[in-house]
């Protein structure tokens, strides 16, 4: 039996009822990020450190290079959907756009089609140096927390252009490069391993630049309260992860034979 009449509920909020949350000024929204940063994102990587000094094992310094892979593997792939949701892509010239022009150029250059290998390849290089055959990279199972840190970007990344940005971007390349991470890695291998990878020469001087411009085009679009919710939601997600797994690296130095000589 069905009813003879249907009544739907009136959805539209009273603006004057005071339960609309109303939005931050930007500047205080990007301290507030700040300080999520700061408060979330606590654990130190010593694997860069210990790759830096030479002291990481060889076997070591292989999986991490499997685990880097699987990173790039799927990161690389993810940036077309950046590149679709950027809010400006039907600017009058593509020129003219700043988020469209910005992700365009960084696919390029992540593809190879910049000048340098497309980055994947390049881990694919840097697993060769390793003696990592393609067998194992395919069949190599990543650490759950680096699957949750993956998965949870790319989730971010495909449900809007802003939580995108604010996972990938922000909290990922910005975050990234203010740790120096890929000179370290660079030059330890370079100095203590005997082998010099482009993959971490190329993160050197472009990451600063990547992480830079996320910083900037991220303030032109935390303007509204359901931007700013749904960036800081995204932010805290990604460095929970990502600090989760910092720590479950970190853990690999308590293994037997870790490392091949003591720390200096």
């Amino acid at each position: 039996m069905t009813s003879d009449s249907r009544q739907f509920r009136d959805i539209r909020r009273d603006p004057a009822g005071g339960d609309a949350p109303e939005a931050k000024p930007v500047e205080e929204f990007m301290a507030e990020l700040e300080s999520i940063q700061r408060e979330v994102a606590t654990t130190k990587n010593l694997l860069w450190e210990a790759v830096a000094d030479g002291s990481l094992a060889e076997e070591l310094l292989k999986r991490l290079c499997l685990e880097y892979y699987f990173l790039g593997r799927y990161f690389t792939t993810e940036f077309g959907s950046l590149v679709a949701n950027a809010p400006d892509a039907d600017s009058l010239s593509l020129g003219a756009s700043e988020h469209f022009a910005h992700w365009l150029q960084n696919l390029c250059d992540e593809t190879g089609y910049t000048g340098d290998a497309n980055h994947v390849d390049m881990k694919i290089e840097w697993a060769h140096q390793l003696g990592i055959s393609d067998a194992e990279l395919e069949s190599y199972v990543a650490m759950p927390e680096t699957i949750g840190a993956v998965f949870t970007s790319l989730y971010y990344m495909r449900r809007s252009y802003e939580e995108g940005l604010a996972a990938f971007g922000w909290a990922g390349e910005r975050f990234a490069a203010s740790t120096g991470y890929a000179l370290k890695m660079y030059e330890g291998m370079r100095d203590h391993y005997g082998i010099e990878v482009a993959n971490f020469a190329v993160h050197a001087y472009a990451e600063e630049d990547h992480g830079d411009k996320a910083d900037y085009l991220l303030r032109q679009v935390a303007v509204t309260a359901d931007q700013q919710r749904r960036i800081r939601r995204a932010i805290l997600h990604t460095f929970t992860v990502r600090n989760a797994r910092t720590a479950a690296l970190n853990r690999w130095l308590d293994e037997p034979g870790a490392l091949r000589r003591p720390r200096v």
